[in-house]
């Protein structure tokens, strides 16, 4: 039980596990905010690939300077990205639900704001103390927001703000007033700025996947897409995890661990079960079960290649310095939209999409696996270091 506290796999189980929860009280017990917890359900991925980008990543990268307070400088970077990510979800917000008010959407915004800083104390705590109570902040976090979603739903209070007093507890308790030198604002942002532009390049690929399959395939390719993400659920909650280890041990993680290997076993049962079970297909949705075994195949085929291709960047961009994993992220990003345009030109089927997917994503690995042949930046440091030496 304590080695599956101290993994990325129970944080990511948790994490996952709140946001479904609260997703369905609200549709059991207040079925007039439903689309409001879904829509902020989308929301949350933000301060999660927002922060990781800005402190994670450096972090895990080593290009942080030694004299900052770790835990000061991801507080304060999270501090850094408050007022954008607000405005950014007020837009979102309006636009998505027009008929919404001021107070739904403060309400649905909130809880992405406290994210911020409980992804950044996870991330600083990960190096100034313990994995285990660094993986108490969101394990906490999760718990208490299952624990307070359910005594709302009985009490009839909104579900929006449900993981606010667990956010706000565990953000108090887990503040530290460390008397040393703390960056400013914007230089808080430096160390993770190349890793922030590749994040957001990624959500942009993220958020055009599925307006572009339903302008080429029609609503059902949507459904489709998000049918076969709830299937491979306990896939994408493995490869998260296997994301965060890699992040967190920086330079001396390992490539051969349990829980990649439990990733391999998570996606090859699944298509196996996917694949043979047209009922599994029909209870997950309707359009899932119409559409053709080549179809559901090449989807599968899809979510393994985004698999490696994602084991790959972690572990280029731990090695290589900010710039050249900004060149790979942005050339990885730049293929993955050039099969996006190159579909708008013959693909007219849930078919032939995820075989233009498939391919894209093969391409991706094969670039991420010739960027990885140079050099690495900690190799560059110590030849640089031997020159001086010399």
């Amino acid at each position: 039980m304590r080695r599956l506290q101290e993994s990325q796999l129970s944080v990511q189980a948790l994490t996952r596990l709140a946001s479904a929860g609260v997703f369905l009280l609200a549709s059991w017990a207040d079925s007039r905010h439903v689309a409001l917890i879904a829509f902020q359900g989308a929301l949350l991925a933000i301060p999660y690939t927002l922060i990781e980008a800005l402190v994670g990543r450096p972090q895990s990268a080593g290009v942080v300077p030694r004299e900052w307070d770790p835990e000061s400088w991801a507080l304060r970077a999270a501090t850094a990205v408050t007022v954008p990510v607000a405005a950014i979800g007020y837009v979102a917000m309006s636009v998505a639900l027009p008929q919404t008010g001021v107070v739904d959407r403060l309400l649905v915004i909130v809880p992405v704001l406290m994210q911020l800083p409980v992804e950044a104390l996870f991330w600083s705590m990960a190096v100034t103390r313990t994995r285990r109570r660094a993986n108490l902040v969101p394990q906490l976090v999760a718990a208490g927001t299952l624990v307070t979603a359910a005594v709302f739903a009985a009490t009839d209070l909104r579900l929006e703000v449900a993981a606010v007093p667990a956010q706000v507890a565990v953000v108090l308790s887990a503040l530290s007033f460390r008397k040393t030198r703390k960056p400013g604002l914007l230089a808080s942002l430096r160390p993770g700025l190349s890793y922030c532009v590749a994040a957001g390049i990624d959500l942009a690929y993220v958020i055009a996947l599925p307006a572009v399959a339903g302008a080429l395939a029609g609503p059902a390719a949507i459904v489709v897409l998000r049918a076969m993400d709830l299937a491979f659920g306990p896939f994408h909650v493995a490869l998260a995890a296997t994301t965060r280890e890699d992040i967190v041990a920086g330079r001396e993680a390992r490539f051969r661990t349990k829980v990649r290997a439990l990733t391999v076993v998570l996606w090859a049962g699944i298509t196996v079960v996917v694949l043979a079970s047209p009922w599994v297909r029909g209870l997950l949705a309707e359009e899932l079960a119409a559409a053709s075994f080549t179809a559901v195949a090449l989807s599968c085929a899809y979510k393994g290649a985004v698999m490696v291709s994602t084991w790959l960047s972690t572990r280029h961009m731990i090695r290589a310095a900010p710039r050249t994993y900004l060149v790979s992220a942005i050339g990885s990003r730049a293929i993955a939209f050039a099969g996006l345009a190159l579909a708008l030109l013959w693909v007219s089927a849930a078919e032939d999409l995820f075989l233009q997917l498939v391919v894209a994503e093969a391409l991706v690995v094969a670039w991420f696996a010739a960027r990885m042949r140079g050099p690495s930046s900690a190799t560059l440091v110590t030849l640089r270091q031997s020159q001086e030496t010399s």
